[in-house]
């Protein structure tokens, strides 16, 4: 059975178009926290991180050119469950979501894991 797979962008890259420095993504950050909240979520999942410059190309291979955003997860184990969590891409039909809002939101359901305090 596949594992769902969860992009994170690595951390400390660098913008071009925001100049000299380096950045963070905070919704990656997010997410990281998470998974150091819950461990068990990194043999549940098929975590990979990619640099910040597009083409993302194994984002690109699940969903299509226009669906890089990270962070991500896309639900490859049963994605009929928590339908109403995910998005679908229009060119692959495969079910994600993004954001880390949407992202703890369907690990909650899905993983079990506690939900987000409001």
């Amino acid at each position: 059975m596949p594992l769902d797979q969860l992009f994170l962008l690595r951390a400390d890259f660098a913008d071009p178009a925001l100049g000299p420095g380096t950045y963070h993504c905070t919704d990656c950050a997010r997410i990281e926290g998470l998974l150091s909240f819950f461990p068990a979520l990194r043999t549940q999942l098929d975590v990979t991180y990619v640099d910040f410059p597009r083409p993302r190309a194994p984002i690109v291979a699940l969903l299509g050119e226009a669906y890089q955003n990270c962070p991500v997860l896309v639900v490859l184990n049963a994605p009929e469950r928590h339908a109403a969590l995910l998005r679908e891409s229009a060119v692959t039909g495969q079910r994600y979501c993004t954001g880390a809002d949407d992202i703890t939101a369907y690990l909650h359901a899905a993983y079990g894991v506690s939900a987000a305090h409001p």
